[in-house]
């Protein structure tokens, strides 16, 4: 079987129908006909990638082993999008190499195959060669193919070690952190996220084009971008966080203002030893009572509608079809809800955000490994489902801190 016979194959398994004339791929999309050019590279790849005596793709990491080989895929975690090729070649003995670059034509042959590949279709192949069908030149057959940066391992000889999978990620860790120590290349291991995913409460809005007539607070704002442009889910979370706690001595301190003011004012107010010490007892009694959660409460209810963020989380909810954020579940090692219910939703709210923030900034080794937050492990997932509730708060710290613009 050719490439373009295996490709008309596949594609067909998605409702793509296409045609194969003259070496040239002729996929039929939405209506439309579109051509995929030959590639004699890909072809001559995909011959040596069918006689390959040993192959397997794990769906779940998306790894691929080949022979004594292990290639894995690396999610880049620096912005210097202006930095050239870093492509990288590691040597070890016995005959050990690790390769970073794209990945190999037999990485993305078995990708291809695999069930990951119907989602990947969808996402970014569909859009990718329906883009400008207003030209009529034909679109190269690489766009077909998931083809990530990748680290290789390869274990040299013929025979494949039983351990190689293991002996790979360990020895490609270690020469991660070699380039990021000594090139400033920071990569890390891609590891996919839960099917579970929040991405869709988060679509674009279509904008209304006019000025606001607002001036919002600079600093705050910051936050908010620092927050909507981290790649990391924990980075993200702390920055949205700091929005909020940005205003914790403000808010708790205005409270304080308006009970001694109130008290001040009295007619009957004395500057002697009773009154002097009803001063004291409100200032001590604001002091005992703000601790960092209920500063946190304070400026959720200075700025928030209860009843309407309880709206929100229940439209959530709606969307994932699940009570991810009602129920009770294990969080950082305690159990946690917040209660659809006023009076209850906002302090709930609260306590969660704060045992997440918790988690995230304390790793010191007196905490368990279930209430702490390790940067690029599984619970940056769980950090991740949480955006949604934190960035509520933030935006409506935002929108509540605003003040009227001159125009």
């Amino acid at each position: 079987m050719t490439l373009n016979e295996h490709i008309s194959t596949r594609l067909a398994t998605f409702g793509i129908t296409s045609e194969i004339r003259q070496d040239t791929l002729h996929l039929t999309i939405d209506g439309n006909e579109i051509r995929i050019r030959r590639d004699e590279d890909l072809e001559n790849a995909y011959a040596n990638y069918r006689r390959a005596r040993s192959k397997n793709f794990d769906a779940n990491d998306r790894t691929y082993i080949l022979n004594n080989s292990v290639e894995v895929p690396l999610a880049r975690l620096d912005l210097d999008i202006f930095r050239e090729g870093d492509d990288a070649t590691f040597n070890g003995e016995p005959n050990r190499k690790i390769v970073i670059q794209r990945a190999s034509a037999s990485y993305a042959f078995a990708h291809f195959d695999s069930p990951e590949y119907a989602q990947y279709f969808k996402s970014f192949v569909h859009q990718r060669i329906t883009r400008n069908l207003s030209s009529r030149s034909a679109k190269p057959l690489a766009f077909i193919f998931f083809r990530p940066i990748t680290a290789t391992y390869m274990a040299g000889g013929r025979k494949t070690p039983n351990n190689i999978k293991e002996t790979a990620i360990e020895a490609i860790r270690a020469c991660l952190l070699k380039l990021a120590v000594e090139r400033r290349i920071c990569y890390e291991i891609f590891r996919p996220r839960a099917r579970r995913s929040i991405s869709k409460v988060d679509s674009l809005i279509e904008p209304e084009w006019t000025i606001p007539k607002v001036t919002y607070d600079p600093n705050i704002v910051s936050f908010y971008k620092v927050a909507r442009s981290s790649p990391f889910p924990s980075q993200s979370y702390l920055a949205y966080y700091h929005v909020l706690e940005y205003y914790f001595l403000r808010v708790s301190e205005d409270s304080l203002h308006h009970q001694l003011k109130t008290l001040l004012n009295r007619p009957n107010f004395s500057v002697n030893s009773d009154g002097l010490d009803r001063l004291i007892s409100l200032v001590r009694k604001q002091a005992a009572q703000d601790d960092e959660t209920e500063m946190l409460r304070k400026v959720l209810q200075r700025f928030t509608s209860e009843e309407d963020f309880i709206a929100y989380v229940a439209n959530l909810e709606s969307d994932f079809g699940e009570k991810l954020y009602s129920k009770k579940r294990v969080i950082f090692g305690e159990s946690l809800e917040i209660s659809l219910k006023e009076g209850h939703a906002i302090s709930n709210a609260a306590k969660l955000m704060k045992h997440v923030r918790n988690a995230i900034v304390h790793s010191s080794d007196k905490y368990k490994r279930e209430e702490c937050h390790i940067p690029l492990s599984e619970s940056e997932d769980v950090i991740y489902e949480i955006i949604p509730i934190v960035r509520y708060f933030a935006e409506q710290v935002i929108f509540g801190t605003a003040t009227p613009r001159q125009l």
